[in-house]
């Protein structure tokens, strides 16, 4: 066993002001416009799912808030609550402003002041895919964080770091 090659070690994830110096960008441009961040980082793939899943979601949301109206009644997205503090809301405002921009524009179109609570199921439909559409963006900015700094790798069971390991060793030209 003492003849063993070592194995290669992959190259330690990057910390603090450089970390966020090579995330910040795509992770903004990401939550402006979901998919734009993996777009800019080179994943195309994750892109297109990541805006396609974003577009269909808000896009079922509008419809359901829009039309799901009894009686003319408007209800649908969480806005935060301060006065009083109400805790459940605003977290789903929280949740939900993981879409970026977007979340302007609805909490104007079907939130705040004037519009009701979700009032029906097809409201409450509505307003589930915006929110899930906000979480899955938020977790998507996670997760560029954490490829753009090289923490991603370690999230790999230790067998296949070994292989990615074995695998990027660069090539001299």
């Amino acid at each position: 066993m003492a003849d063993a090659k070592p194995l290669p070690k992959l190259p330690a994830p990057l910390r603090g002001p450089k970390a966020f110096k090579a995330s910040w960008k795509p992770v903004l441009l990401n939550w402006l416009v979901p998919g734009l961040g993996y777009w800019i980082i080179g994943e195309r793939g994750r892109a297109k799912a990541l805006f396609g899943v974003s577009a269909v979601f808000l896009l079922m949301g509008f419809l359901q808030l829009q039309f799901g109206a009894v009686d003319g009644i408007r209800g649908g997205v969480y806005v935060p609550t301060f006065a009083p503090f109400q805790w459940m809301p605003t977290l789903g405002a929280l949740a939900t402003a993981g879409t970026g921009p977007i979340y302007a524009v609805y909490g104007w179109l079907f939130g705040g002041v004037g519009t009701e609570p979700v009032r029906n199921l097809v409201q409450e439909y509505g307003a589930s895919y915006v929110m899930v559409t906000g979480i899955l963006n938020w977790m998507a900015c996670f997760d560029i964080f954490d490829r753009t700094t090289g923490r991603w790798v370690w999230r790999l069971p230790r067998d296949e770091q070994e292989t990615l390991a074995t695998q990027e060793e660069p090539k001299a030209k």
